[in-house]
């Protein structure tokens, strides 16, 4: 029997996905503690941590006294962006105490009472949103209850505290997948699973690709006969790995995806939306989903926020189709998003840059791309240095460093053109942003405001 009842929880991170898993904690009647990284008076007032958890059980993860705290504790709920490899939880881990992610946790106490439902599980590199999202709104087409979340912004616990408290069932949970995430599964098992694709990424936590791809397969874990896994066959690593799994396996090809439901009203430019169809066409016919409820879904689907997404509203470049697509941190997706323009035929305005990332930050292995495609490079944020020594003398640029200083010029010199301006920084948002989603909402605002 799944209980935390009088069990000491410690919840470490207070993001969105701690102060979830608090929430849930103390709704089990966990004794719990919080952690976080700053001075606890930094932190403690943040909505709803003192909601659930007393002041004097909230610590500073340099707290001299924490790791005597930590010895007493049961199971720990980590959130995704704190390394397991922390110094605070190597004793625990060599104790064999618990350390889940809040997915895990979510999932035991569904399973636990018997309120799992068919679990579709998504990750990859890139893609894995507006997968997420495609698919989410397909199963709702076809008039059945689905819950969408994990790393698109949903915690999964805050589907588990609305069964616990309002017994709010779904007929299929759908989660978008981090590799952050699935390095704190256990007993976590999706009956369908999606890799998309795998780029190198995440710098700061994987030396290689090879180890970022092993975070990633821990999603076919638990995987039985029954399960399906759907993956890209041209991807060599993500090749090899599938072919050792249990259950059913569907490859795509992701430079010709075979699409066989008719696409004229599709909406989203490029060759990766079409793969990303092709991956939500098996996933949807193995789910039994309609056929009319799938054409539909081809027909209507607009595309995710901040992920290549048109802004229609731009003051002062009368001739221009601006796209936002802030949701990119790695050249990997930018040169996917520029290749998407290429369905316009217009001169490409290209705008990079935010945090440096420590590894992969150069544009010289992708300037041969980029440079044929792209008119004219803008340059912001921490990176903007960094790249302008690698592309001057090369390729036409403007170095402005912020988003307002980039659209100033822009209207300056070319409100007289035709063109696509393409806002797909290529790194994190961190150095001038909250996230992704404040830097994308920025840009749109910025684009139906005058300079």
């Amino acid at each position: 029997m799944f209980t935390l009842k009088n069990k000491r929880i410690a919840v470490y991170g207070m993001g969105v996905s701690g102060l979830s898993a608090l929430r849930f904690v103390k709704a089990l009647e966990g004794d719990l503690i919080a952690i976080n990284g700053g001075e606890v008076s930094s932190w403690a007032k943040s909505p709803g941590v003192l909601d659930f958890v007393s002041k004097e059980a909230c610590f500073s993860e340099t707290d001299s006294a924490l790791p005597a705290k930590l010895n007493s504790v049961d199971l720990v709920i980590l959130s995704p962006g704190i390394p397991r490899d922390h110094k605070l939880l190597k004793p625990l881990l060599d104790k064999n105490i618990p350390v889940w992610g809040e997915i895990e946790l979510a999932y035991q106490y569904l399973e636990a009472n018997n309120f799992l439902r068919p679990m579709i599980g998504i990750t990859g590199t890139n893609g894995k949103t507006t997968t997420t999202t495609f698919l989410g709104e397909m199963i709702e087409a076809d008039h059945k209850k689905v819950f969408v979340g994990g790393n698109i912004g949903v915690p999964f616990c805050d589907y588990a505290y609305d069964v616990f408290k309002n017994q709010n069932h779904a007929d299929f949970i759908l989660l978008e997948l981090s590799s952050f995430q699935l390095e704190s599964i256990d007993h976590f098992h999706v009956n369908v699973a999606m890799i998309l694709n795998l780029f190198q990424n995440h710098g700061e936590r994987y030396a290689t690709i090879e180890e970022y791809g092993r975070s990633k397969f821990f999603i076919t874990n638990r995987f039985t006969e029954n399960d399906v896994l759907i993956y890209p066959e041209d991807f060599p690593i993500i090749k090899n790995w599938a072919e050792t799994q249990k259950g059913k396996k569907l490859s795509i090809n992701t430079g010709a995806p075979e699409i066989d439901f008719p696409i004229g009203n599709f909406k989203l430019p490029g060759i990766h939306n079409k793969v990303n169809l092709a991956f939500i066409l098996k996933a949807a016919k193995s789910l039994g989903l309609s056929p009319k409820a799938i054409q539909h879904s081809i027909d209507t689907f607009a595309g995710v926020h901040h992920r290549i997404e048109y802004v229609d509203k731009v003051v002062g470049l009368p001739s221009f189709r601006a796209y936002n697509d802030a949701k990119s941190t790695n050249w990997d997706a930018t040169m996917t998003a520029v290749k998407a323009m290429e369905d316009f035929n217009l001169p490409i305005h290209l705008i990079i840059g935010g945090k440096k990332r420590g590894h992969g930050d150069s544009i010289l292995p992708h300037l041969d791309f980029l440079k044929s495609r792209v008119a004219h490079f803008y340059l912001i944020g921490e990176m903007g240095a960094e790249i302008e020594s690698e592309i001057k003398g090369k390729v036409s640029y403007q170095k402005k460093d912020t988003l307002e200083g980039t659209l100033k010029f822009l209207r300056e010199n070319f409100s007289a053109d035709k063109g696509v301006l393409l806002f797909s920084p290529a790194f994190p948002s961190f150095d001038q942003f909250q996230n992704y989603a404040q830097r994308g909402e920025t840009f749109v605002k910025l684009l139906g405001t005058p300079s």
